[in-house]
């Protein structure tokens, strides 16, 4: 996804001041947070990224302020980078160098009472490129008010299989198709739009 795609994406998905968005699914969740986040603080909102699930260690060029809530001092910690850049990452705690743990959904419904916008990324993939939720995901904040699934269309052409889809056999079983055989654009239809995957995740509102 280049800065010229990404651009504008706030306006057209209706995203703005007092959204939470949600961001789940496979395929490059990360990098879109992150560009939304930029597009919003240019127009001046205060924006909090956060995560539910785990996040991969990223540099503060990417991030802005990044903020660990188990760490003393937190909550002025965000107010201080929210008053002077506009734009925060807050997560849990550091569990290695790559890894840092999210915040459960309810700290999360709260962040909209600091900022102007809070953007969720509320899903692991384990970096494949198309998946199906399990019953337990994904972990969505209640007061969540867009819910944008994502998949790579890299997968397609791509044998069925662990290297470029997580949760293989729900993606086999939404497709009715056998794992080992090449991804095509029906697989990707039937792996979003399955009733018992990520529309039956949409909270209740």
């Amino acid at each position: 996804m280049t800065p010229a795609s990404a651009a504008g994406l706030l306006a057209p998905l209706g995203a703005g001041r007092g959204s939470l968005v949600s961001v789940v699914g496979a395929g490059g969740k990360t990098t879109l947070v992150y560009r939304m986040a930029a597009e919003a603080c240019g127009l001046g909102l205060r924006v909090i990224v956060t995560a539910t699930t785990h996040m991969g260690g990223l540099p503060p060029s990417v991030t802005g302020p990044l903020i660990l809530s188990a760490e003393a001092g937190a909550e002025s910690a965000l107010t201080r980078a929210l008053e002077r850049e506009g734009r925060a990452t807050l997560l849990g705690e550091r569990l290695r160098e790559d890894k840092i743990r999210g915040l459960p959904p309810e700290r999360v419904d709260l962040l909209l009472e600091q900022a102007d916008l809070v953007l969720v990324e509320a899903d692991g993939a384990r970096s494949r490129s198309l998946k199906v939720p399990a019953e337990h995901e994904p972990v969505l904040p209640s007061r969540t008010t867009h819910l944008l699934v994502l998949a790579a269309l890299d997968v397609l052409g791509v044998a069925l299989g662990e290297e470029s889809v997580h949760r293989v056999e729900l993606v086999a079983a939404a497709a009715g198709q056998p794992a080992g055989t090449p991804v095509v654009e029906e697989t990707l239809v039937a792996a979003l739009a399955a009733p018992n995957g990520y529309p039956a995740r949409v909270p209740a509102g």
